[in-house]
């Protein structure tokens, strides 16, 4: 990911219009955070801090806030949260943006105003002018979502600021229970870093201890045991899944899910996509893409076909009754075995 515009902040080189847009949240929100600490302080916040939710209020509020001169300080922080109109989907009904007054501040932003306009888990309407202006004039920065080296490096710098070291399959522990949710993972590496405490080291055995699992991890690790033919393992953690009274239907459902991600993956790959453009295709986070490609290395495109048509019709039978939802998928498992 592009941190070239972190360096830029630290070093005070301002830009009067900011465009933060991307799938990851979390981080757009953190890059705002930071900017009100850094560049506007509480005891020069008075009246020079203004957030505005663009589904409430039209943009052209948004620039007479800007074109407003500072009460105390040096200069006045004018974020514009839910930038939907620079998107093709509908903001709020009601609502008008004058998107001509954004146009006309591009072209002599004030001085002592910066201006932030952020959206969210959308695409940015490319074919709008004023988004081809924004990202000719302002500082456009794009947060994407993080998989791979990039996921693992972020999760490290937690670490570190926090004074911890970290064992890197304990890293590695710690996304694969928590999947790549930013917001969860922060919350997660917090609370090792507490339980460590400063200078503290992070184990895959404390991961373990208290990191908790969810459904969905179990699953993973039950389809890849079986995909690298380990039956005895994949049936301990199914057993140890019904001991936690979770519903056989529910298991299903997952593990019916995970094969056809596998089958899409393994399509995708024939045609020549990456991972990153499986995923935009397949509208799903990079890391599961990586993780599903990994598993379906053990199947042909055939056996998964096979496989996914025989979930269904497991799911079919049980809820017919014509057949004991335990006893059914237990049945599903061997098949997913000798399919292997």
């Amino acid at each position: 990911m592009d941190r070239s515009w972190l360096k830029e902040w630290q070093e005070d080189n301002i830009a009067p219009v900011y465009l933060f847009y991307g799938e990851e949240g979390f981080l757009i929100e953190e890059a705002i955070e930071w900017m009100k600490k850094r560049w506007n302080p509480e005891e020069v916040s008075f009246g020079n801090l203004m957030q505005i939710d663009l589904d409430e209020t039209p943009v052209q509020m948004l620039v007479q806030e800007a074109e407003t001169l500072p009460f105390f300080g040096d200069r006045r922080l004018i974020i514009g949260q839910n930038a939907r109109f620079l998107t093709a989907g509908k903001g709020k009904s009601g609502v008008q943006h004058e998107t001509d007054a954004l146009l006309q501040y591009l072209k002599q932003p004030l001085s002592t105003s910066v201006v932030v306009l952020t959206v969210s888990g959308e695409q940015l309407d490319k074919r709008k002018k004023i988004v081809k202006e924004l990202l000719k004039h302002a500082r456009a920065v794009e947060f994407p979502l993080l998989a791979g080296k990039d996921l693992l490096q972020w999760v490290e710098r937690r670490f570190a600021k926090l004074h911890v070291q970290a064992d890197p399959q304990a890293v590695l522990d710690l996304i694969m229970l928590t999947g790549p949710d930013l917001r969860l993972l922060h919350a997660e590496v917090s609370k090792l870093a507490l339980y460590v405490g400063a200078g503290g080291k992070v184990t895959p055995d404390i991961v373990a201890e208290l990191v908790p699992r969810t459904l969905e991890h179990d699953v993973f690790k039950l389809t890849d045991k079986i995909a690298k033919r380990q039956l005895n393992e994949a049936f301990h953690i199914w057993s140890d899944l019904i001991f936690q009274k979770e519903e056989p239907i529910r298991i299903l459902a997952l593990i019916t899910r995970q094969i056809r991600l596998m089958l899409q993956v393994k399509i995708l790959q024939r045609q020549g996509m990456s991972d990153k453009e499986m995923a935009a295709f397949l509208k799903v986070h990079p890391y599961p893409v990586k993780l599903a490609a990994k598993q379906g290395a053990a199947f042909s495109e055939q056996q998964l076909r096979l496989l996914l048509d025989t979930a269904i019709l497991t799911d079919q039978d049980i809820k017919s009754g014509k057949v004991d939802k335990h006893l059914a998928v237990e049945r599903l498992l061997f098949q997913v075995n000798l399919s292997a």
